[in-house]
């Protein structure tokens, strides 16, 4: 029994290093940094629910379905294509009618990305499993290839 404690606590500590955690009795892997950040399907307070500009990139090449949400207050004449434009205090209001089994990602032009990241977590909690916050925002979206346009107000 000893030998299998200290086992698991030498993987744990391995993956850890890695960059990768285990959830305890569940067996999900949490906060993995590679494409889309996270596997768990509510928000447990896990921070990183992420997606890379390039793996969204790649999505939209594939012609995925991502509906991609602009969460800044004000758009200073710049937003990805396609998306829309959803301050945090009209979220409430377009989730009432919004698919909760679509692929959402979130993004601003905040240094840590804390206007994504909150409307990620408030979407998680109102049963959106799918939603991510886009590493780096506008600006990573830019250096990807995603197209930014002017928006149509």
């Amino acid at each position: 029994m000893r030998l299998n404690k200290t086992l698991a606590s030498f993987v744990s500590a391995a993956l850890l290093l890695a960059g990768v955690s285990l959830a305890s009795a569940k067996g999900r892997v949490v906060g993995v940094h590679i494409g889309i950040e996270s596997t768990n399907n509510v928000d447990d307070g896990v921070s990183n629910y992420e997606m890379t500009a390039q793996d969204l990139k790649q999505r939209l090449d594939k012609g995925d379905k991502i509906v991609i949400l602009d969460a800044r207050e004000g758009l200073n004449g710049q937003i990805i294509k396609g998306a829309i434009h959803l301050p945090e205090d009209k979220l409430e209001e377009w989730a009432k009618t919004a698919d909760k089994g679509a692929v959402i990602v979130t993004y601003c032009t905040c240094p840590h990305d804390e206007a994504s990241e909150s409307e990620v977590h408030k979407l998680r909690r109102m049963g959106f499993p799918k939603t991510f916050s886009l590493k780096g925002g506008l600006n990573a979206a830019r250096a990807a290839g995603i197209e930014i346009v002017a928006p149509k107000d």
